[in-house]
This record gives structure tokens, C-alpha cells and sequence, in this order.
């Protein structure tokens, strides 16, 4: 290729992320005019490459933000961007009014001039260094309800995906990322210790070398057990916008951590941990429920991630109900008629579609 074609084609790409930076901070700004959803979307669908190299912005901007640390580049991404950064950063600066700036000078700046400059890997908080490839390189994964997967990755690990699960799996020179974005996962990591194994749900991140564990992500909290091997948990707090690790804690077989949330979704910097049978918690790779002294309020729950047909609870005085036993997740009916004959409830069936459970 001759050397003005390189560089007509450089201008062009370099052209395109800053299209897609400029988007970023608009979209993520929280006030978007009418005018410039419409100016977003024409820009999306005019080149398919608009729509790739936006995803690729805004992941990075999704994980700066929640590993982003102590980095604070907001002079220089005014210096690199300044027709971007001009009236829209100032005002949020001042003002915090939407944010733009707290998430792009604290965080995701760090990230987004690593981009710009050409670096290939940054080092995030905790020093665990994490490897963005440009282009293509993220892999997405997902069931739906009632639905199981097993996933195999290119180093030799497996990932089993429950029910109303999903991950983005994002591989590098320097760590295996998986993100939990939804539901539950059990890993069983092929051994790398040159590429630590990172599994990030919510604000708290996993890591392993070679190990089998399962991660949890439910709203009231995340749940952590390992099978075999050890692993590190650490959960991550917001301060100032800056994100932090908060928690630390190193996990062997048979051990589990739950990191409890707030109503507002985000970890308390709280962490109970306990030796388990963990059959108890992947009894659901068998397709099979085990409780053991579980509220009826959580086993409902668990049925229904599975099941159209939905249990309904008709009174809060049942919710603390024990329940103890082995149910097969595809069968709310048969669950409900045995809790009928064992406890003082009534059940109503409501076609396929409905089973209330009522207090007598």
C-alpha cells in the first residue's frame, strides 16, 4: 500500500473513534435532545463499522468505570479532545449536572486516551493488567429461560451458563475476562498463570488461575463458591468518582462468599464467608433444585427463573416459610401440590400460566 493511501486510511479510522468518542459523551450524558438521538441514529446505521467501533468505545468506557482507579486525566483529555470536551465538560464539571466529566476525567479517560495513543494495554486498579484489542475480540454469550449452555473457550476452559444467564467473554496477551452480566455461571479454568482468569459481576471481580467455581448474580446479592482450587474475591466501591477495591478476600474449596446489595443494586462493603457443601449451589448442572432451610420466598423465585408458568405468593407470612428437599426446576406444580400436603397453604392452578399459593 502506498504511503498516502496509509495515511488517507489512518485519518479515516482516527476520524471514525473520535466520531465514536463524540457519541459517548452525548449518549452517556443523560440529557440527549431530541435532535441529536435522531443525528445518533443516522450516524449508527449509515456504515456498520459506526456501530462496531461505538461498542467498542462504550465497553471501554463501561470498564474504566468500574476499574478505572486513581487515574485522573481530565486535563489531557481536554488537551486531546478540546472540541469535544469544550461547553459540554465545563458545565458538568461545574456542576456534576450530568456527569460527563466525572465518569470521563476520573475513568473511562484513562481508558479512552490508551485508545487514542495507541497503547495496547493499560493497568488497572489492583494491578491486574487487563489487554482492550482493537476490532473484533468480544464473544457474547447467553440462554433463556429454562435454558443451560456449555461453553468452551480457546485456552481450554469451560463456562456452563443457567438459566436467564449471559456473559461477554473478552480473551488477551495478559488476562482471560468474562463478564457476568446477568444470572449464574459455573467455571471450571484451564490453568495459565501468565493470564490471570477475571470474572467481573457488578462491582466485584473473581480472579483464578486454574480452578472450578460458580458465580451467582442475582439482585440482593452475589454469591461466590468454589469447588476446587482457590480464588480471589474482591469487590469494588465508588468514591469521588474513582473506583476502588474495597474488599479482598481469598477463597479455597468448599468455601463461599456472598456479597450482600443495597436497595440501590450496588455492593455493601460487607462480605460474609462460610464452608458449604457446594453441591448445594450447582445442584442446578444436574437440573435439579437441593434447598436446605431456604425461605419460600427465594425457592419461588428460583422456579420462576425457570418456568413460564409463575408461583405466585398470595401473603408475606409465607415468605419465611422453611423449605428443605430436591426439585426438578421444570415442574412448579408438582413443587407446589407437595408444599400443599406438607404445609398450611391452598394451591390454585391458573391454566399454564399461573399457580398462586394462598395461607390458610
Amino acid at each position: 500500500m502506498a504511503e498516502t493511501d496509509m495515511f488517507m486510511t489512518k485519518n479515516k479510522q482516527q476520524a471514525l473513534r473520535e466520531n465514536a468518542v463524540h457519541w459517548c459523551i452525548v449518549m452517556d450524558s443523560g440529557q440527549v435532545s431530541s435532535a441529536e438521538k435522531k443525528a445518533f441514529a443516522d450516524w449508527i446505521i449509515k456504515d456498520p463499522a459506526h456501530m462496531r467501533e461505538y461498542n467498542l468505545v462504550h465497553a471501554l468506557w463501561a470498564e474504566a468505570a468500574m476499574f478505572g482507579g486513581t487515574l485522573d486525566p481530565a486535563s489531557d483529555v481536554i488537551t486531546l479532545f478540546p472540541q469535544e470536551v469544550g461547553g459540554r465538560t465545563e458545565s458538568a464539571a461545574v456542576r456534576h449536572r450530568s456527569g460527563r466529566l466525572s465518569r470521563l476525567g476520573h475513568l473511562a479517560a484513562a481508558v479512552l486516551i490508551a485508545l487514542f495513543l495507541g497503547l495496547g494495554a493499560i493497568t488497572l486498579v489492583g494491578g491486574d493488567p487487563l489487554e482492550w484489542a482493537l476490532g473484533p475480540g468480544v464473544e457474547h454469550f447467553s440462554t433463556r429461560k429454562g435454558e443451560s449452555r456449555l461453553v468452551s473457550l480457546s485456552d481450554g476452559s469451560v463456562v456452563e451458563l443457567n438459566t436467564q444467564s449471559e456473559i461477554e467473554v473478552r480473551y488477551g496477551s495478559h488476562a482471560r475476562e468474562i463478564r457476568l452480566l446477568r444470572g449464574e455461571a459455573y467455571f471450571d479454568v484451564a490453568k495459565d498463570p501468565q493470564r490471570p482468569f477475571l470474572v467481573n459481576a457488578d462491582q466485584t471481580r473473581v480472579q483464578a488461575v486454574g480452578t472450578e467455581f460458580n458465580v451467582r448474580l442475582r439482585d440482593t446479592d452475589i454469591a461466590v463458591t468454589v469447588i476446587e482450587g482457590r480464588v480471589l474475591v474482591r469487590q469494588f466501591t465508588s468514591k469521588a468518582g474513582k473506583a476502588s477495591p474495597s474488599l479482598e478476600e481469598s477463597l479455597g474449596r468448599n468455601e463461599q462468599a456472598i456479597l450482600n446489595k443495597e436497595e440501590t443494586g450496588n455492593p455493601l462493603s460487607m462480605l460474609k464467608t462460610a464452608s458449604v457443601a457446594p453441591e448445594r449451589f450447582i445442584s442446578w448442572r444436574q437440573k435439579r433444585l437441593l434447598f436446605e432451610a431456604a425461605p419460600l420466598i427465594e425457592v419461588v423465585a428460583d422456579f420462576n427463573r425457570y418456568n413460564s408458568m409463575e408461583l405466585i405468593l398470595n401473603d408475606r407470612s409465607l415468605d419465611d416459610l422453611s423449605i428443605s428437599g430436591v426439585f426438578d426446576p421444570r415442574d412448579p406444580e408438582t413443587f407446589a401440590r407437595t408444599l400443599e400436603a406438607m404445609a398450611p397453604v391452598e394451591v390454585l392452578v391458573f391454566g399454564r400460566s399461573k399457580i398462586l399459593i394462598k395461607a390458610l
